[in-house]
């Protein structure tokens, strides 16, 4: 539980809102997917709920599908990029092109 607690607490705040909007959305769902049960005609639920019920998924899905691709082509980018400069011949600094003047002079 720690863990999942530290987790948590690395999120920024885009990503707590996502999840709450996320957890609430569903919930909502849920309930009204529930009530339709015993409206009249009880045991049916009405089209109109499935089809909201529906919408709901698709907006949670959206919410965290969405994020979890950007997050992972980020991730990518990142990577693709480190490995593009680590593979340039890149002079080293601390190497003189040029010999010091003391090798050079002549006697």
């Amino acid at each position: 539980m720690k863990r999942l607690k530290q987790q948590f607490d690395e999120l920024t705040f885009k990503e707590k809102l996502c999840y709450l909007l996320a957890f609430l959305s569903m919930s909502a769902a849920f309930v009204m997917a529930f009530m339709g049960m015993f409206m009249p005609p009880e045991g049916e639920i009405h089209n109109s709920v499935l089809y909201a019920f529906a919408l709901v998924l698709l907006f949670v899905g959206a919410l965290l599908g969405i994020d979890m691709k950007y997050e992972a082509l980020r991730d990518k980018f990142k990577r693709d990029i480190l490995d593009y400069i680590q593979n340039l011949n890149l002079p080293n600094p601390n190497e003189s092109k040029h010999q010091s003047p003391e090798s050079d002079s002549t006697i």
